[in-house]
């Protein structure tokens, strides 16, 4: 009888990936239940702690852990009405608010969809930029909030971005102005609406978003879209069309900086510069900064908890997008009463991220947009003592290329699909924007 729940249990569960119909809190101290659960790439395993974690999966997960004697409770669902989370706006209201917001102003932000989820809710992003119709050669820059539904603070604080943004350009603040001048900003506030409505982690087939997308360290390492779901296809086809250098995706849970490899114990590519930027988000966000939990207010993904099929992850393999994983409240789904604060408490961080878009440099060739080829970047000595460092070789499309850089001088040497080869220094800063951001025309 033991062995066939327990085959019963495997079997339920290979029929989806990350499903997360049951969820628990599993007690353990000493990491030997969470060497058992990660075996099983069915359960999404979120938020360790030095008391336990928490577990994702199908239905019968709840018998499974009972079979196998591991300490654990349900985790609070949150279907049931209950007055202290009550408050939010649904979908439909958020869509309703981002619309009155962009009203009028449509010389530097649009609204459009870039797919729809499985229950057909529009995807929303707004896009920032002083030429809102155009595509620009400029640094892009984007933010993703709400991916797993019952994580709520992200919509919400991102929704108040988009406020704040068009307020302050609105009135010739400096720092929007030239963000929003020299840059492309996407905010996209609920990746998950279907989730967000049902109050639940999963997408309307309760599948895991964070655990959907290609991992390079798995079985499931060709950059397809083939066998998702709707909404992580979405963000696939439109990160596949943009050229962002720069991204963060919102959750709830823990208040820290996530940064990459989630899904690997190697450090990342330029993992100075990604603690740096982890960092300096943090040092602006007083509970953050100030955790008991999180040295700084950050921590090395795979070093919290192993995660493979994330976005932050895909996002930086794939497409040299440096993404971090900002978790921005200790309660999921807090009283609403307490979105003011949450929101005080990041402001100063989200502005500050999104500018760092402008610590980089690129280049594009202005009569060969559909120009690929390859990029091979050296930082070179700015004082006598240092010594020239290879940071790599990265390919380009599209006529362009961008990357956000540690300060300092570099030369960029750039081979085409016909061999022929360019050079160019430029000199990364980022006090000094350079209009239309640092590129160079080849």
């Amino acid at each position: 009888m033991f062995l066939r729940l327990i085959l019963c249990f495997l079997y339920i569960s290979s029929a989806g990936a990350a499903v997360t119909e049951e969820g628990f809190f599993v007690w353990d101290s000493t990491g030997e239940s969470l060497k058992i659960l990660n075996q099983h790439k069915e359960i999404s395993i979120d938020h360790r702690t030095k008391e336990g974690f928490e577990a994702y999966g199908p239905k019968g997960l709840g018998k499974y852990l009972k079979l196998l004697k591991l300490d654990h409770d349900v985790l609070a669902e949150m279907h049931e009405d209950n007055k202290n989370l009550g408050g939010y706006p649904t979908p439909e209201e958020i869509e309703k608010q981002l619309k009155d917001l962009v009203k009028d102003h449509d010389s530097f932000v649009k609204m459009f969809s870039i797919g729809q989820s499985h229950e057909g809710r529009e995807l929303w992003a707004l896009k920032f930029s002083d030429n809102v119709e155009l595509d620009e050669v400029e640094p892009e820059v984007k933010f993703i909030a709400n991916m797993h539904g019952n994580e709520i603070v992200g919509r919400e604080l991102m929704v108040r971005l988009v406020d704040e943004l068009i307020t302050r350009y609105k009135n010739g603040d400096q720092t929007i102005t030239e963000l929003i001048n020299n840059s492309e900003v996407y905010i996209i506030p609920s990746m998950n609406p279907d989730g967000a409505a049902a109050k639940r982690r999963g997408n309307a087939r309760w599948s895991d978003l964070n655990r959907d997308f290609p991992d390079f360290t798995t079985t499931d390492n060709t950059n397809d879209i083939e066998g998702r779901e709707p909404e992580t296809k979405a963000i696939m086809l439109f990160q596949a069309k943009r050229k962002f250098a720069l991204s963060a995706n919102f959750h709830g849970g823990s208040v820290v900086v996530n940064y990459p490899w989630d899904t690997h114990a190697e450090d990342a590519p330029l993992t100075d510069l990604i603690i740096d930027l982890s960092k300096e988000y943090a040092s602006f966000n007083e509970p953050m900064r100030n955790s008991s939990r999180f040295q700084d207010g950050i921590v090395n993904g795979y070093r919290w908890y192993h995660v493979d099929g994330g976005m932050q992850d895909w996002s930086y393999y794939w497409y040299n997008d440096l993404q971090v994983t900002i978790e921005l409240s200790d309660h999921k789904w807090p009283n609403y009463s307490e979105i003011p604060q949450f929101y005080e408490e990041n402001r100063e961080s989200l502005v500050q991220y999104l500018s760092r878009i402008h610590q980089g440099a690129g280049f594009y060739f202005p009569d060969l947009p559909k120009t690929k080829g390859k990029v091979e970047i050296k930082k070179l000595k700015s004082f006598d003592n240092e010594k020239e460092t290879a940071l790599g070789s990265y390919p380009f499309s599209g006529g362009e290329f961008y990357k956000v850089l540690p300060l300092g001088k570099y030369q960029f040497k750039i081979t085409l699909n016909d061999g022929t080869v360019h050079k160019m220094i430029s000199v990364v800063d980022f006090n000094n924007t350079k209009v239309n951001g640092n590129f160079q025309a080849l």
